[in-house]
């Protein structure tokens, strides 16, 4: 199949030719799709040369996985999938690595107040506790097992002996109940940027 240029993108078609390896679709696709892609993993990294890690990750899977794709879907989703994944699997290694206060001074306005933000992380944890009194049974303890313990979904589904996909509904209502509760305080922003994207 002759390769496209890049000013003839026709994604449908060059998803077929990346099927079969053709690497000037692929650099054709990249070009293409992956200001989007960065823009998004920046959004939640805020650091350029961890976010370009992450980038070049999502696109080698893409190659990696290029005969599952489909030639009729948009594959924009499925980078922000997968993109999403690597860059919340680099988010929580980095908080393991003691950088977390530096990504937490940025979502709260780069503060530099270390003992505002240990007041924050401290009322933040209060309202958590408080909050999580409100919730159902199971969702407490899925949202306590993800959110706090770190557990993956099919850990979490394996332990409690329920499907995947109930974990993830109870995770849902869980933090929809989570976030009205903890939005009568003043610390919204943190409890969005630690929980909705950790």
């Amino acid at each position: 199949m002759k390769p496209l240029a890049v000013e003839e993108y026709d994604e449908p078609h060059l998803i077929v030719a990346l099927q079969s390896g053709d690497k000037q679709a692929f650099k054709s696709l990249y070009e293409h799709l992956h200001p989007a892609v960065y823009r998004f993993i920046y959004a939640i990294l805020k650091d350029q040369n961890h976010s370009e890690e992450i980038l070049q990750e999502t696109f080698i899977t893409l190659w990696a996985n290029r005969h599952k794709l489909d030639a009729q879907q948009a594959l924009y989703p499925y980078l922000y999938i997968v993109a999403r994944r690597l860059t919340i699997d680099a988010f929580r290694k980095a908080s393991t690595e003691n950088k977390f206060k530096e990504r937490l001074q940025y979502a709260v306005s780069d503060t530099s107040n270390h003992t505002e933000e240990q007041l924050l992380l401290r009322d933040l944890r209060q309202c958590i506790d408080e909050g999580m009194k409100h919730l159902p049974l199971q969702q407490r303890l899925v949202f306590q097992l993800n959110r706090l313990d770190g557990l993956s979904y099919d850990e979490i589904a394996k332990k409690l002996q329920i499907s995947r996909n109930t974990v993830r509904n109870h995770l849902v209502s869980a933090l929809k109940t989570m976030k009205v509760f903890i939005s009568k305080n003043d610390i919204t922003t943190l409890f969005l940027f630690f929980f909705l994207f950790h």
